[in-house]
């Protein structure tokens, strides 16, 4: 009898079946992660990044004196000038679906620094892709946008990862291109400041933990210093070092994800409670975790209790320090082929999958959230020729010099502490509540026109100082104190659009 004829016709053809699942099912994970990613909102920064962007290459310079805002009051520290540029060349490459690639690219490298770290521990497919996604839940409020900050999520998970080879082999060539890390993370976004954090907190367990070799030690110190050394290699030298000293901080409460998690709903207090759930697993799985690991993962917990914005960072470190320990090594050897062979299959399942996810989800970015004003109202400011000095609303800044510069400048936009004094904030803010003596500080500032949402409290007032309303929309009005014509009012409701606009 021939030995096929032996084997049972349910299980003929099962090795073939098996190896194609192998081979598909990381592509439809991969697909169903990206669809979720590729779905991109636009913020309020969005047309301000791609503006200044655009400029940097234009003028091959970074600029230090703002020209689009007329109540700007202090030299502009850009801090993001190099996402700027990133974010910018990608859009003139291939317009919004660029910037979602951008986006796609970005989360794929945060994903690939958690696989690398779970690698040698050999998790079967459904805990790694579980894992991937509970991640990636926890850190969707920092990666629904486009705007710099994905850049420090990328650059923080590939330092964690650096530093748990270090802990774990002891091979100190992995600290060669932290101090280029650095180097670069601090034109990308000021959330290298976070990067400094988890590297001084490893290097100081390092220090005093008995069983450290000296030469590590030394390896470390150096590295650490040669790092923050690096962060000079910036435009503004010191100066930019001084500028996140001095700004960045908790009390920013004007900004919902710098608000505490108990100002957060439910939602958002459980995209906080994932990871704080696999670390408690974790640290009773293994019961004797690297104090190290211990002390970013609750350093970056706390920091995610009090400003929201830290949630994506505290997912990212216990998924890259803590998550390992679920599981002890695997024992198989993993030489350069090997290592080659996986990255080489890695970046295959993402391409087919985003290649699939994008025509889908990502071909456009949505721009009409409630805190954006109608379409209408930008085209009647343009198309009726209304130049000069408008008093704007914080979120509609940077749209405005989208759509509108050279022909308006705006009094107040999304860059706030970068070119905006801690005094010019506050003036605006008791112009927007129409606090006692807002009017005095609306001549102070001396605009032409005004855009606000039709519910700030300030618009009846300036009415009766003889500012008259033409345009009225369903979110915004348009005022002026100049020859303008006569009121256009838009009564329907505001239709899904896309960006940029208008």
């Amino acid at each position: 009898m021939h030995v096929a004829h032996a084997v049972p016709p349910s299980l003929r053809g099962a090795p073939a079946v098996s190896t194609l699942a192998h081979a598909v099912l990381p592509v439809v994970s991969a697909f169903v992660l990206l669809s979720f990613l590729a779905v991109t909102p636009a913020d309020a920064d969005l047309w301000g990044h791609l503006t200044f962007g655009r400029d940097i290459v234009r003028t091959g310079s970074v600029q230090t004196t703002d020209t689009y805002s007329f109540t700007s009051d202090q030299p502009w520290v850009n801090h993001e000038w190099l996402a700027e540029v990133t974010m910018w060349s990608a859009y003139r490459l291939a317009g919004a679906p660029g910037l979602v690639i951008l986006k796609l690219v970005l989360a794929c490298l945060v994903a690939l620094a958690l696989l690398v770290s779970w690698r040698p521990h050999a998790f079967p497919a459904m805990w790694r892709d579980g894992l991937l996604f509970a991640v990636a839940m926890s850190a969707w409020p920092q990666l629904q946008f486009v705007r710099p900050q994905l850049f420090s999520l990328v650059l923080f998970a590939w330092l964690l990862v650096v530093l748990e080879r270090v802990r774990t082999s002891g091979r100190l060539r992995w600290l060669f291109g932290v101090p280029p890390m650095f180097a670069a993370w601090v034109n990308f976004h000021g959330g290298w400041i976070v990067g400094a954090v988890a590297l001084l907190i490893f290097t100081l367990c390092a220090l005093f933990d008995r069983t450290t070799s000296f030469r590590t030690k030394a390896g470390l110190a150096a590295t650490t210093a040669a790092a923050l050394v690096a962060t000079l290699c910036n435009p503004y030298g010191t100066g930019m070092l001084a500028f996140l000293a001095d700004t960045v901080r908790p009390d920013r409460g004007d900004i919902v994800e710098w608000r505490p998690l108990s100002d957060m709903g439910a939602f958002v207090i459980a995209l906080w409670l994932v990871p704080a759930a696999l670390a408690a697993f974790a640290v009773w799985r293994k019961r004797t975790v690297p104090l190290s690991s211990l002390l970013i993962a609750l350093v970056f917990a706390v920091g995610g209790v009090r400003v929201v914005r830290l949630v994506g960072f505290f997912a990212i470190a216990v998924a890259v320090l803590l998550v390992p320990c679920l599981r002890e090594p695997a024992a198989a050897g993993d030489d350069l082929t090997r290592r080659r062979t996986w990255l080489a299959r890695f970046v295959t399942v993402c391409i087919l999958a985003g290649a699939c996810a994008l025509p889908l989800f990502g071909r456009r970015i949505r721009a009409d959230a409630p805190w954006m004003p109608e379409p209408e109202a930008a085209t009647f400011i343009a198309t009726h020729g209304l130049r000069g000095r408008m008093l704007t609303w914080f979120d509609y800044g940077e749209y405005a010099i989208w759509h509108l510069s050279p022909a308006i400048r705006v009094s107040m936009d999304g860059r706030r502490e970068t070119v905006y004094s801690d005094r010019m904030r506050a003036l605006h803010v008791r112009i927007y509540a129409n606090a006692p003596g807002a009017m005095d500080e609306v001549a102070r500032l001396n605009p032409d026109h005004a855009w606000l949402p039709r519910i700030c409290p300030v618009i009846a007032t300036l009415e009766s100082h003889g500012w008259r309303r033409v345009f009225q929309g369903p979110r915004s009005v348009v005022l002026s104190r100049t020859d303008t014509p006569q009121l256009v009012r838009v009564n329907t409701p505001v239709a899904p659009r896309w960006f940029p606009g208008p």
